[in-house]
């Protein structure tokens, strides 16, 4: 995991990756980049490339783990696998709700007619 320590790492207690972060005095120059520092010729420099190196071989050894422990995670490999059934067809909704409309009103207009007469 990449880890870009700002001030002395901890090694102790349960927190030991969490690195606290130091503030600056307000007229301190602002400290280099992960970039500028990589771009730079320095033994810092150096370490800052090697550390990377190492952080993406572990990124592709656990992505190779991962693929021989759950191969069936891959899906955008294949394409997605239709499991519904024939749609019914609209007009048959539609029907339904015309005929249950027009039974509602027959009703209430032989219930008006009953008690009007």
């Amino acid at each position: 995991m990449l880890k870009q320590h700002v001030a002395a790492p901890s090694s102790s207690g349960p927190d030991a990756d969490m690195v606290p972060f130091e503030s600056r005095p307000a007229g301190a120059a602002p400290q280099a980049g992960v970039d500028e520092i990589a771009a730079g010729p320095g033994a810092l420099a150096q370490g800052v490339r090697d550390q990377l190196a190492r952080e993406v071989a572990e990124i592709e050894a656990a992505t190779a783990a991962l693929q021989r422990a759950e191969p069936t995670l891959e899906s955008w490999t294949q394409a997605p696998v239709t499991a519904t059934g024939k749609p019914r067809p609209v007009w048959l909704l539609v029907g339904v709700l015309w005929l249950s409309t027009a039974l509602v009103t027959a009703g209430a207009v032989v219930a008006i007619a009953t008690l009007a007469g």
